[in-house]
């Protein structure tokens, strides 16, 4: 695969299983880095394999990221991605709910989105780990 690399160097430099983040961009794009969603109801998109969504650009900018770059650079957008799940591990602990985060934000009133996306990731994450031989937990 392609991003395969991507997910492996920015896994490491984030501490963040490579597999969690494939299965992350595997929901948000089924791989896709050129995907474009604009169906937010809050008139946000989401951008790039990792479906980053432009509610992050600004506090992205610091690091000269920008829209374009999300949707042309592979390494870019999984670098995001693993920055914005990151902020959530360090915040809310290494969890399945932080990964519901990713998707939902902290909002209580979320929760059930939260967790069912966090299963439909956790799900996804199960099938790769098996493929690969390796431990079907991201966070052990």
């Amino acid at each position: 695969m392609a991003h395969a690399d991507s997910f492996q160097r920015v896994g490491e430099k984030f501490h963040i299983k490579p597999l969690l983040l494939k299965a992350i961009a595997r929901k948000e794009s089924h791989l896709y880095n050129h995907a474009v969603n604009h169906a937010n109801s809050d008139r946000t998109e989401d951008v790039c394999m990792m479906g980053i969504n432009s509610s992050h650009f600004r506090r992205l900018r610091q690091f000269n990221i920008t829209r374009n770059r999300l949707l042309t650079e592979p390494d870019v957008c999984v670098a995001a991605g693993a920055w914005i799940l990151n902020g959530f591990f360090e915040r809310y602990g290494r969890s399945w709910d932080s990964v519901g985060m990713y998707n939902t934000g902290p909002a209580l009133k979320l929760k059930q989105v939260r967790a069912n996306y966090a299963a439909s990731v956790r799900q996804i994450y199960r099938e790769l780990a098996r493929e690969a031989g390796v431990p079907p937990d991201p966070f052990g």
